[in-house]
C-alpha cells in the first residue's frame, strides 16, 4: 500500500487527503471535515476548529493550535511533505 510507504498509519487520513472533491464542496470522515476551494484546502475539527490549511498553488502547508492527537498530526505532515513534496511553513 502506499500510504504505508510513506509512512502513514491511520488510513482514514489517506483517504480524507486523497479523495477528489469539487471545489466549494466538503468532504467529512469522522471528526475531521476538509472543504477545498480553487487553490486551498482546510480542515476542521468537528467542523469548529480550524487545524489545517493547504495552499496548492505555493505548495505549503501550515498547521494551527488545535487539540488533534500527535501522531495524526505526523501523519499529515507525511503526507503533504514527503507524499506531496509540499513545505511545511509556520505562523
Amino acid at each position: 500500500m502506499e500510504r504505508l510507504k510513506y509512512g502513514i498509519k491511520n488510513s482514514r487520513i489517506w483517504h480524507l487527503c486523497s479523495q477528489d472533491i469539487e471545489v466549494n464542496k466538503s468532504m467529512t470522515l469522522d471528526n475531521w471535515t476538509r472543504y477545498r476551494a480553487e487553490y486551498r484546502e482546510i480542515y476542521y475539527l468537528n467542523d469548529t476548529i480550524k487545524f489545517l490549511e493547504v495552499d496548492h498553488f505555493n505548495h505549503v502547508f501550515k498547521f494551527f493550535d488545535a487539540n488533534i492527537r500527535k501522531h495524526n498530526i505526523e501523519d499529515f505532515r507525511r503526507y503533504f511533505k514527503d507524499f506531496q513534496k509540499y513545505k511545511e511553513v509556520f505562523k
